[in-house]
C-alpha cells in the first residue's frame, strides 16, 4: 500500500507536470517494432495507473478491485475520446483529477499495515497527511508548470 500510494503520487503529479504544448521530447521509434513497443510499453504503464488507483479506492475490498476495472476499462477504451473533448474544454479536470489521485495515494499511504496503527489513533494526523499529499502534488504541479512557461 505504501509503494502503491508512493507511486500513485507520482502519476498525479505527472499528470500536472505533463501538460505541455504537446511536443514530444523523448526518443521517436522509426521502425514498426519500435512503434510497437512504445505502445505496449504505454498501455502496460497505462493499466498499471487504473490499477494502483482502482485498489487504492477499494481499500483493499478485492470484489470492489474487480467491479472497478471492469467499469473503468471500458471507460478508458470508449471514453477517451469523449474525456480529451471534455478536459480540453474544461482544463481544471486535469486539476481535479490530479487532487483525487493525491487523496486516494494518502489513504492508501496510511492504509499501510505498518503505520495504520500510527495513523488511526491519530486523526489530525490523517488530515495533515490528506492535505500535504494533495496540496503537495497540486502546488507543486502548478510551480513547475509555471516555470516552464517563463522564457
Amino acid at each position: 500500500m505504501l509503494v502503491g500510494g508512493l507511486g500513485l503520487l507520482w502519476i498525479a503529479f505527472q499528470l500536472l507536470v505533463d501538460q505541455d504544448s504537446g511536443a514530444h521530447n523523448g526518443p521517436v521509434a522509426t521502425t514498426f517494432w519500435g512503434a510497437m513497443k512504445t505502445i505496449v510499453v504505454a498501455d502496460a504503464l497505462m493499466g498499471v495507473d487504473n490499477v494502483l488507483g482502482v485498489a487504492g479506492a477499494a481499500h483493499g475490498a478485492m470484489d470492489l478491485v474487480i467491479i472497478g476495472l471492469l467499469i473503468s476499462v471500458p471507460i478508458v477504451v470508449f471514453g477517451s475520446s469523449v474525456v480529451l473533448k471534455l478536459v480540453e474544454r474544461f482544463p481544471i479536470i486535469i486539476q481535479l483529477g490530479a487532487a483525487v489521485l493525491a487523496f486516494t495515494a494518502a489513504k492508501m499511504i496510511m492504509d499501510e499495515p505498518l503505520l495504520s496503527a500510527f495513523f488511526e489513533t491519530n486523526t489530525p494526523l490523517q488530515w495533515l497527511v490528506t492535505l500535504l499529499c494533495m496540496g503537495g502534488v497540486c502546488g507543486a504541479g502548478w510551480w513547475l508548470t509555471r516555470v516552464k512557461q517563463e522564457p
